[in-house]
């Protein structure tokens, strides 16, 4: 098992002096399928008042209240999680459902659309573009192998509030919009799939570390099997998951309201990642 070290480092600014705010935290790495959380800390300034809780997906969500006058909110997660250095339980290819046991599953919630991945025309007219096989799971696994020659990768193209009928229309976007476009895919091919954020940690010292996004699709033996369209391979070890849910809006890392005279600024995020086992540092802003 590789030791891996993360820490995660959001800052937020406001022009106008911020008389409270309110967030939910979802950076504490979960434990268990294939990876162990050996220990979490959360960091807050100015003062806040911090409580915890499992939220409806078992995500470990940190309330971060702050009552006094700020300018800035700095919030800091340090996390050591132990993955494996090779191999990864699971497959490549999920398990059949028998439709009668998929109608009487619990993860059948995860094959309906979701407030940001809605059923549309343009996802079958894409999936008939794509040509994929007639196999269900041949079908799911193209599909991630595929979208990369069909959509371009390109910060900026997207915010978090881009509507999925936009993402299909610009055939571009980031990890997020990638994990909302396969996601429509498996869904309307009958599959459960849920949404995974976390990150995604270099495999070597000239590749940075990163906040990332994926999609797990649940088999017939109602286990979760890991695929990452943004870099068309299924996930492994070097994910790192923190949160899952139906769509990025159930799984967000930070996600908050604040009282001010104005807007407040970008957030700035900054991920560092260091194998402990190998003792590589990176950084990615």
């Amino acid at each position: 098992m590789a030791v891996i070290a993360l820490t995660h480092s959001t800052v937020h600014r406001y022009p106008s002096p911020a008389r409270r705010s309110r967030n939910e935290v979802r950076l504490q790495p979960r434990d268990g399928g294939g990876q162990r959380l050996v220990s979490f800390e959360l960091e807050v300034s100015p003062d806040a008042e911090i409580e915890t809780e499992r939220d409806y997906f078992d995500n470990t969500v940190w309330l971060v209240s702050v009552e006094a006058e700020h300018t800035q909110l700095v919030i800091t997660a340090r996390s050591l999680v132990e993955s494996p250095e090779s191999g990864w339980p699971g497959q490549a290819a999920p398990v059949a459902w028998d439709p009668v046991e998929l109608a009487c599953h619990p993860a059948l919630e995860f094959a309906l659309p979701s407030p940001r991945v809605p059923r549309l025309e343009t996802t079958r007219r894409l999936i008939r573009e794509l040509d994929l096989p007639a196999h269900p799971a041949a079908a799911v696994i193209e599909a991630n192998h595929r979208l990369a020659s069909v959509f371009r990768y390109r910060p900026g193209a997207t915010s978090v509030a881009t509507p999925l009928a936009d993402v299909l229309r610009l055939r571009s976007g980031v990890c997020q919009d990638f994990a909302h476009v396969l996601l429509a895919i498996a869904r309307e091919l009958g599959w459960p799939a849920r949404y995974v954020s976390g990150y995604l940690v270099p495999g070597g010292s000239s590749e940075p570390g990163e906040s990332h996004a994926w999609v797990e699709v649940c088999g017939g033996d109602g286990e979760w099997v890991g695929y990452d369209p943004t870099h068309a391979r299924v996930a492994g070890p070097e994910h790192i998951a923190v949160a899952v849910g139906r769509d990025y809006g159930d799984a967000a890392p930070i996600r908050g309201t604040f009282v001010s005279a104005s807007p407040g600024l970008q957030p700035e995020v900054t991920v560092v990642t260091r194998q402990m086992a190998q003792a590589q540092e990176q950084e990615s802003q």
